[in-house]
């Protein structure tokens, strides 16, 4: 890995995965292919990112923390500057089934460290997790 450019953070890889997102079956994909990824890798799931606050130990130093752009209704973003303040050493990652250029300017103002299209095939979803979980000096983009 090459040197990052003055005032880069460091993504390492992550300690533990929460995934915070109210469709079940994309939470369970996700858990899956991470069990097959990286077997000892803590992975929780949340479809109310409202226990956050009644269990605030699901989220330990150098976790990955998976949002859903749209919970429950609501968008998500509100959530993001709250974890990032509470919590040190997280690194966040909005994923919505639509992206736009300025959906992704509004996550990454709101604390989102990454903000990506969730993939429509289990092929893609192991790209984007294997990506995800690799340390790196910059933000990784899915247009890269």
């Amino acid at each position: 890995m090459t040197a990052g450019a003055p005032g880069s953070r460091l993504f390492p890889a992550p300690s533990a995965v929460l995934i915070i997102d109210d469709e079940s079956d994309h939470a369970a994909i996700i858990e899956i292919i991470l069990a097959e990824l990286a077997p000892s890798l803590p992975v929780r799931s949340l479809s109310r990112p409202e226990l956050l606050q009644e269990q605030p130990d699901l989220i330990p130093d150098g976790t990955l923390i998976l949002v859903d752009r749209m919970i429950n209704g609501r968008e998500s973003l509100d959530l993001l500057p709250g974890l990032r303040a509470t919590h040190s050493g997280l690194t966040l990652a909005l994923m919505s089934s639509a992206l736009s250029e300025t959906d992704r300017v509004r996550a990454l103002a709101a604390g989102a460290d990454f903000a990506v299209e969730k993939p429509g095939r289990l092929a893609g979803w192991r790209v984007l997790l294997t990506d995800l979980l690799q340390p790196r000096e910059t933000p990784w983009s899915a247009a890269a």
